[in-house]
């Protein structure tokens, strides 16, 4: 739903105004709100204004090296008119990070896709040498993956995998 058609995105120039709100507060964990609303001048139907809501939380637990916890709910909409709320999408993600030693880090993160009820799984391990990175990398998502990216990678990381991956830093 949160989709939109390319030919509905107008060729002429169109003036654009963005309200946003960042509120950050340290209270026994992280927590912050994120909140944006994108208004068009330009009649473009369910891209004239846009709402985009974060409500996130971090916290690193004293086990071990120090297990950290990151969660936030995001919320987005695109409608014709401001704060409509006709077409919205909600996302959580969870993220676990653990260094297990000056060399060697473990990742997982979960997100779940409230509107078509989907669970998308990533999990990293990277392990460090001299100039050299090695990432062991795992996913278990549905085939069609409809998370928010940049650009044209809609299917990355779709359906189930591994990834190694070897980067030499100089």
């Amino acid at each position: 739903p949160f989709l939109i058609n390319e030919t509905q995105i107008p060729t002429e120039s169109y003036s654009e105004n963005k309200f946003g709100f960042d509120l950050k507060i340290d209270w026994y964990a992280g927590w912050w709100l994120e909140a944006v609303w994108s208004a068009k001048n330009a009649q473009i139907d369910l891209l004239k204004n846009q709402e985009m809501l974060t409500l996130g939380a971090d916290y690193t637990f004293g086990i071990g090296n120090g297990l950290y916890w990151v969660t936030e709910h995001f919320l987005a909409s695109n409608d014709e008119n401001a704060f409509e709320f006709n077409r919205v999408v909600h996302f959580t993600a969870t993220s676990f990070s653990y260094p297990i030693g000056l060399f060697d880090h473990l990742n997982a993160v979960f997100y779940y896709d409230w509107t078509n009820h989907s669970v998308y799984n990533f999990m990293n391990w990277q392990k460090q040498f001299n100039k050299w990175s090695f990432y062991v990398m795992a996913y278990w998502n549905p085939e069609n993956s409809v998370l928010p990216t940049a650009g044209n990678s809609s299917n990355l990381y779709s359906g189930k995998g591994i990834q190694l991956m070897l980067i030499f830093n100089h």
